[in-house]
């Protein structure tokens, strides 16, 4: 049974083929890649949409009463309140599509229209540091770091870049029988054997820095801390980097300067930051040009001009020869876009002499920026232009995704 039959069969919101229709959905997200499904309510309809490679898809419009039903069975599935109508609920499913277990993280939302309902896909496998998007001089930078016996990682971005997925990549990559690792996460999301995982419950009054109080009482190694939500767990994050611990955190920010920046506004003390820090990642996700239907593409001299300018600016040695750029045609396995997957573009500032003093004294960002590039940093539009040049994506989703950061 097609996806659109089986939205027919659950017209008359029967059990069987409601289960029958979401089934359909998670299978069809499945075999599209699709990082979110949207469940969406309108005044006479109900809209299913796919986010494919960071792109919304429409995938299936269904009858308005089929909507209520469909919401009821996913709350069914992730053990929610199906007669709470009006509460932000959160929880996770695990589905078998085609014999293989997938983890889902729902949030179901009140809206004007009832319920809106949104299920992330989260990886049962994760992917390793090698096959994730750093260049190889990016990915020896933060492998030094991860070996380092103590100090502070950041990993920043905004929402959806996948920031969270690359510090569980990084930490899975230390584990080792010989160190204690524990992680302080709202909520875990990804289960990693070897690491002594704990959730924050704000239902009773456990906070980020309550927890994380306990985790330093327990002889830990490494710690990984989902966020920093405020000024009393950055410190304790902080003491703990410059106390014998390796620690890992995210920040959202735009890019790496700006993610010290943020850290100082939520309140780190400059000396002690200058001290703790180690290193700052920042990412964004860029859609990968289709192998299978990219072709050669030119573009006017004065727009590669300015391309070559930022990525020199950003650290980025052009090459001699003028390189060749490409394009997706687009064919029916991409759906027609032209891309197919997607990789980070990434920027890594590892602290150093002068990037401290520059710390500690409160510099603004266009200053630890310049700093950074001069010890070796290459920007994300510089880092995202490399992959241009290696025929890895095109110019016009590197502008896309980064706009005028990087």
């Amino acid at each position: 049974m097609t996806l659109q039959e089986a939205a027919g069969e659950a017209w008359k919101a029967e059990e069987t083929a409601l289960v029958e229709l979401s089934n359909k959905i998670v299978a069809a997200a499945v075999a599209d890649n699709a990082s979110d499904i949207h469940i969406d309510p309108a005044p006479k309809e109900s809209k299913v949409r796919l986010r494919i490679d960071g792109v919304m898809h429409d995938a299936l419009t269904l009858p308005k009463n089929v909507h209520d039903p469909l919401v009821t069975r996913f709350k069914t599935m992730a053990d929610l309140d199906t007669a709470n109508h009006r509460a932000i609920q959160t929880g996770r499913i695990f589905v078998s599509v085609e014999g293989q277990e997938h983890h889902l993280r729902e949030c179901v939302l009140p809206t004007v229209y009832g319920e809106k309902l949104t299920l992330r896909t989260m990886p049962d496998v994760l992917p390793t540091l090698d096959r994730i998007g750093y260049r190889e001089s990016d990915r020896e930078r933060l492998d030094r770091c991860l070996h380092q016996p103590c100090g502070l990682l950041v990993f920043s971005g905004p929402t959806g870049c996948g920031k969270t997925t690359i510090m569980h990549s990084a930490l899975n990559r230390v584990i080792s029988p010989e160190r204690v690792l524990m992680s302080v996460e709202d909520p875990v999301e990804i289960l990693l054997p070897g690491v002594i995982q704990i959730g924050v419950n704000r239902k009773l009054g456990i906070s980020h820095a309550d927890v994380l109080c306990g985790v330093l009482r327990s002889d830990p190694d490494i710690i990984m801390v989902g966020d920093v939500p405020d000024a009393e767990t950055l410190e304790q994050v902080l003491q703990a980097a410059i106390t014998g611990h390796l620690v890992m955190t995210t920040v959202h920010a735009n890019d790496a300067a700006l993610a010290i920046q943020r850290l100082l506004q939520i309140g780190a003390d400059p000396f002690l930051l200058a001290q703790g820090l180690l290193m700052v990642s920042s990412q964004r996700l860029a859609r990968r040009v289709h192998a299978d239907c990219k072709q050669p593409v030119e573009y006017p001299a004065e727009v590669v001009a300015e391309w070559r300018r930022r990525a020199e600016a950003g650290g980025l040695p052009w090459p001699d020869e003028p390189p060749t750029f490409y394009k997706g045609a687009g064919c029916d396995k991409c759906m027609h876009t032209g891309y197919y997957g997607r990789m980070g573009v990434f920027e890594i500032m590892v602290m150093d002499p002068e990037l401290m003093n520059l710390v500690a004294t409160g510099a603004d960002a266009s200053r630890l920026r310049e700093a950074a590039i001069r010890g070796g940093t290459t920007t994300m539009f510089a880092d995202g232009m490399a992959k241009v040049i290696a025929g890895e994506t095109t110019a016009e989703e590197v502008v896309r995704v980064l706009g005028g950061a990087g």
